[in-house]
């Protein structure tokens, strides 16, 4: 009996020891969330807090909320700057749907058909992205120039539609390749064109990785400021970026009066809304572009 009661006493302190372990672990893993969250959303709230500041009441507090909060500083900056995001919008809304038609029909052939040097230039293409943007900045604008595209937003819609049309074969293809080949082969069978394969069978299903790819690049040609900054100096066709830029310019540059610090910090908020409601509304299928193998390669 003494050697049960033993044994069993042993059990116990083995369960309240992985007890105890499980419970320090999951301390440990929601304090490292935390200290995550907060290094991800401290400038981001900090931020909010700053735009509804008037210069005097910045400099007195900058890391704290003060009272009135202006929110009349997103007004005045919105409509000063609806210019610049209409133009934003433009350049996305033409380029991204171009970029995407090429990405995925050039990726339905790369991922479906055969044909000789095929696998040539596909590694020809991946090829390109490796090439840092530095290096064709010269030649790019030359060729912008000698096209007579100088000071339009043609001369950014289709260096963004050629370059995410590159990056979208790279991004697409593994997707269009995972397929089944048996729904193609029954289109097929049933007539179908080329064509109509693609647009009624393989385009549906790529829906996910599209809408992977149109999040990102939405989020680079938005953020993009070297590019809009060398073809455009037309101050009605400067996209957001510009529109930041000038406006961080206007505050550093010296300049008569106290730099208006929260109008600036509204500016920052007003800029990303557009990337926050896309984000928004075309989650589930960026999400599931992601999980279901979108960047595996």
């Amino acid at each position: 009996m003494p050697s049960v009661s033993t044994s069993t006493a042993s059990k116990t302190n083995l369960i309240k020891d992985w007890r105890i372990k499980w419970v320090r672990l999951q301390v440990w893993h929601y304090l490292s969330l935390t200290i995550l969250l907060l290094l991800s959303f401290g400038p981001l709230i900090l931020l909010f807090i700053d735009a509804g500041k008037t210069t005097k009441q910045f400099e007195s507090h900058p890391w704290s909320l003060t009272t009135p909060y202006h929110w009349s500083n997103y007004w005045r900056m919105l409509v000063g700057m609806r210019r610049y995001i209409l133009n934003s919008s433009i350049v996305s809304i033409v380029a991204i749907p171009l970029a995407l038609s090429l990405a995925s029909y050039s990726s339905y052939i790369f991922a479906r058909f055969k044909f000789q040097g095929k696998e040539f230039l596909f590694n020809l293409i991946i090829f390109l992205m490796m090439i840092p943007f530095v290096l064709y900045l010269v030649p790019q604008y030359l060729l912008v120039l000698n096209l007579g595209l100088m000071n339009t937003l043609w001369a950014l819609i289709f260096p963004y539609a050629a370059g995410g049309a590159v990056f979208g074969v790279f991004l697409i293809r593994p997707f269009m390749a995972s397929l089944s080949e048996e729904l193609f082969e029954a289109a097929r069978l049933d007539g179908a064109s080329d064509w109509q394969v693609f647009y009624s069978i393989a385009l549906p299903l790529c829906r996910p990785i599209l809408a992977t790819l149109m999040i990102l690049l939405l989020l680079g040609q938005w953020n993009d400021l070297i590019w809009p900054s060398v073809t455009i100096t037309d101050k009605d066709l400067y996209t957001v970026t510009l529109g930041v830029f000038s406006l961080g310019q206007q505050v550093y540059g010296g300049g008569s009066g106290r730099p208006p610090w929260g109008m600036m910090f509204a500016a920052f908020i007003i800029s990303s809304l557009p990337l926050l409601l896309t984000f928004i509304l075309a989650r589930k299928a960026f999400l599931k572009g992601l999980s279901s193998g979108a960047l595996k390669f």
